[in-house]
């Protein structure tokens, strides 16, 4: 890995960057690769709920949820997370909720993305996974247009 770009888990002192990372992301994302009208107060509702300080911080003091981030050291930037933990929102019959790994969020910025750095941090993330969730299967969701991001995680099992 390139000197200047770190991957860590995440811990109480990052969240303020990443909820900033987690907006930024799923706007490039969502609202602008995929083109999807979300209207402003739904967007509004996303950053004050699912991606506020505080619920970064409820992830990093749960004992069966973990953070990662990517840091560019040069700048002390974030430029990529994953979030992980217990599969209890996926409504599928075969889910055990709370007893499978999820692979919940998997972003990086725009203009890191293609430089090898999700293949690392994905890497990480499910030797975490099979670690704390090794009898159960791992789950994960993706945006169903998402094609690129769907060959991406193909290559790590069905």
């Amino acid at each position: 890995m390139d000197d200047q770009i770190v991957i860590r888990r995440a811990d109480l002192s990052d969240v303020n960057a990443l909820s900033q990372l987690s907006q930024k992301t799923f706007r490039e994302t969502f609202m602008e690769d995929f083109s999807m009208p979300y209207p402003e107060k739904d967007l509004q509702s996303f950053s004050h709920s699912l991606a506020s300080p505080e619920w970064f911080a409820n992830i990093m003091v749960h004992p069966k949820r973990a953070a990662w981030v990517i840091e560019d050291k040069m700048d002390d930037d974030l430029i990529g997370y994953a979030l992980v933990g217990p599969c209890n929102n996926i409504p599928h019959p075969d889910v055990c909720s709370n007893e499978d790994g999820l692979l919940h969020r998997f972003f990086m910025r725009r203009e890191q993305r293609n430089q090898g750095f999700g293949q690392q941090l994905i890497n990480v993330v499910l030797l975490w996974l099979e670690e704390h969730y090794s009898a159960r299967p791992i789950w994960l969701s993706v945006f169903s247009e998402n094609f690129k991001a769907q060959k991406f995680y193909a290559h790590y099992g069905s």
